[in-house]
């Protein structure tokens, strides 16, 4: 044994290959195998019951052909195909697919579970890998041939003794196509369609499966290329694959076999199946629809359909999973939800200059599309930056901070995150806002009363504002006039003992809500003992919110002090 232990495929010798140079432009076949497939690898596999729920879910999603049992396995399974056809649940438009191994008694069995079926396919298999044929089966060549075409001629034979000819196609899959000699799987094929006879392109199906991933998706491409250009029926053969995901490649194995000449591809729904898994076929979807290819299938309550995969199968979805995963369309980081905020506030102006409906910073798909809204778009912890805590605050309570003043409210945000260790809620953030912003050092000085005469008595073109005011417990009464109510209060505060004299640098007001309820916010920007200080203040009156957002500037600057 003085081999390597592990050693690369053989590749395949392929001159002038066409498939890089190829676009997928149309979306393949989707063809889901949950209910065979995917069901045989989990711990608890589904009843009857559960597999109906789960068939006409797969039908509302949109698929047209759907693999759902293999009926000679069990007698679960044969009932469960037998519900399908008698109580009419599989819909005109929709093609179901059986299992079974190339045995007549298995056949038999197979033909009993889909009798009085509008439109089926039987679905044989054999492997012909080396590995398989020599130390699995321990047959020849010739003798694995014999074994399959005899299998679909009793098939054939089953269809065509019960009059059904008309209403079930095949699709034969010669297992562990991917490390199999190729030469040798299209003599194998080649024998398999001698015995079917196919009547059209959709009566017959060649499935190539990658059964254990053991090469990389581009030489995977190649073995589908080279056999589609040395396999003689392509005129009457659809060329399907199966990929697996041991490698972490099935999806881009199916989409570079598509390239190289598939037109149908088998998968499930949040990628279950023995081992690593089958193709997650959410996720291939998904892909092809966010460049813009129209793919038939409806994922636009992707929340409720990964719950249901998650009940049956009591396996969690990664959070990190492509569309399903709760975490997808969510940003942490500081630079990302800078980003994505701009973004979304520029969507409009985007579109037209990249004549597209969407593209957002880091979200290559709009999560409106898969039932997702935008509220977790931006989640906050000791990561993230002031354009994600902004966004929280407009996105979810309409306030709209100035850019000037996001640092100053991120930073709050950021002490309590660094703090806990843990994420900060939008509702803690409105509450750190509240009391940290809004509501900071209230005590020290507090405004109890004020009014607002316009036009002052004394000058009909200016406004008179009178306020009492509490600095540090001791109440004063002053009176200020000016231009217009913030002046007016700057004025009247700088005849109030204990207070410096403010200098006013930008304003920004904004009503929070509508309606009879709605209130007022204001943001004021101003100079205060050499500093720039920020103050808000929030009221029914949007005068009332500028005076109190004057004396919140007035507390932050005498917090920066102490």
């Amino acid at each position: 044994m003085n081999h390597p232990k592990y050693t690369a495929p053989e590749v395949v010798e392929i001159e002038n290959r066409v498939w890089p140079t190829r676009r997928i432009g149309k979306a393949p076949i989707m063809v889901p195998v949950d209910l065979r497939d995917g069901n045989q690898a989990f711990v608890n596999p589904m009843n009857v019951e559960t597999k109906i729920r789960y068939f006409k879910m797969l039908c509302d999603i949109g698929f047209k052909e759907i693999e759902v049992a293999y009926p000679a396995a069990s007698t679960e399974e044969f009932e469960f195909v037998r519900r399908l056809v008698t109580e009419n649940m599989i819909p005109d438009d929709v093609r179901i697919v059986v299992f079974t191994a190339a045995r007549k008694d298995l056949i038999d069995k197979t033909m009993a579970s889909i009798e009085g079926v509008k439109q089926a396919m039987i679905h044989c298999y054999i492997a012909g890998s080396e590995l398989h044929r020599e130390f699995v089966f321990g047959k020849t060549r010739e003798e694995l041939i014999r074994i399959a075409a005899d299998g679909t001629r009793m098939i054939a034979e089953a269809v065509e003794s019960r009059g059904m000819r008309g209403a079930i196609n095949y699709e034969f899959s010669p297992e562990e196509f991917s490390d199999s000699d190729i030469d040798f799987v299209v003599e194998l094929c080649e024998a398999v369609r001698a015995e079917w006879k196919p009547r059209g392109r959709g009566d017959f199906i060649l499935n190539l499966p990658s059964t254990v991933e053991r090469r990389a998706p581009n030489e995977y491409a190649d073995k589908i290329e080279y056999f589609c250009r040395k396999y003689t029926g392509m005129r009457e053969t659809v060329i399907s694959v199966h990929t697996h995901n041991d490698q972490g490649c099935g999806i881009a194995a199916a989409e570079l076999a598509v390239l190289a000449g598939a037109e149908r591809i088998e998968g499930t729904l949040a990628g279950h199946g023995e081992r690593t898994g089958n193709m997650d076929l959410i996720t291939f979807a998904l892909n092809l629809k966010s460049r813009g290819i129209e793919i038939g299938q409806d994922f636009s309550r992707l929340p409720e359909i990964t719950a249901f995969i998650e009940e049956v199968s009591e396996i969690k979805i990664n959070p990190r999973t492509p569309y399903a995963g709760e975490l997808v369309f969510t940003a942490f980081s500081g630079t990302h939800q800078d980003a994505i905020r701009k973004g979304m506030a520029r969507r409009e102006e985007i579109g037209n200059y990249f004549r597209q409906g969407w593209k957002v910073p880091y979200l290559h798909l709009d999560p409106a599309d898969v039932g997702r809204n935008y509220e977790g778009l931006i989640r906050i912890n000791s990561q993230s930056g002031k354009g994600g805590v902004a966004y929280i605050l407009e996105s979810v309570y309409g306030i709209h901070v100035p850019k000037a003043m996001q640092p100053m409210v991120a930073r709050a945000v950021q002490d309590e995150a660094e703090a806990t260790g843990k994420e900060v809620t939008p509702a803690e953030i409105h509450r750190i806002f509240q009391e940290k912003i809004v509501n900071a050092a209230r005590n020290d000085i507090e405004m109890t009363f004020h009014r607002m005469q316009r036009p002052a008595p004394s000058n009909g073109g200016t406004t008179e504002v009178e306020v009492e005011i509490s600095v540090n417990g001791a109440t004063h009464r002053v009176q200020g006039t000016g231009g217009g109510p913030i002046e007016a209060a700057v004025h009247a505060f700088a005849n109030c003992p204990g207070i410096p004299s403010i200098e006013v640098e930008s304003y920004h007001e904004h009503a929070l809500g509508s309606g009879a309820g709605a209130r007022a916010i204001a943001f004021i920007g101003t100079r205060i003992n050499g500093q720039t200080v920020y103050g808000t203040g929030i009221d029914e009156s949007i005068n009332a919110a500028a005076i109190r957002a004057l004396v919140n500037a007035l507390n932050h600057s005498r917090s920066r002090s102490k």
